[in-house]
């Protein structure tokens, strides 16, 4: 199984593009970035299994829901990065350098990670931009 972020367009220091999950028939818009440093570094990480955490309602994890969660990605190469996942993209428009959906209803993508019996997921970034 693996999850992609392919990078389609780059504006006002905004990473946008569509998140997939195929064998989940999982597909989102998502943004990453512009706060903290930027958008994710393309490579490959692991969404691992048990950290996925529930969030605070009136949290910038949520949905327009209130589905409110964070899955914590592993990245799998050397770098300073740190508290990077997948997350809805609430309250303002932008990531801190996660991967924010742009759902209005994420509560798909919480069940699917929840439901991993693999002791993680591959989530792999690609930037196509250019």
């Amino acid at each position: 199984m693996a999850i992609k972020f392919i990078i389609e367009r780059r504006e006002n220091q905004k990473a946008y593009g569509t998140i997939k999950w195929q064998e989940m028939n999982l597909q989102s818009g998502a943004i990453s970035g512009p706060y903290g440093r930027m958008e994710l570094p393309e490579g490959l990480y692991h969404a691992k299994k048990g950290m996925l955490l529930d969030k605070p309602s009136n949290d910038g994890f949520c949905d327009s829901l209130k589905n409110c969660w964070f899955q914590l990605l592993a990245p799998q190469f050397s770098t300073e990065r740190t508290e990077l996942g997948i997350h809805p993209d609430g309250n303002k428009i932008g990531t801190k350098g996660c991967i924010g959906l742009i759902d209005a209803n994420t509560k798909a993508w919480y069940n699917a990670f929840k439901a991993v019996k693999e002791a993680y997921i591959v989530v792999e970034v690609i930037d196509n931009s250019n």
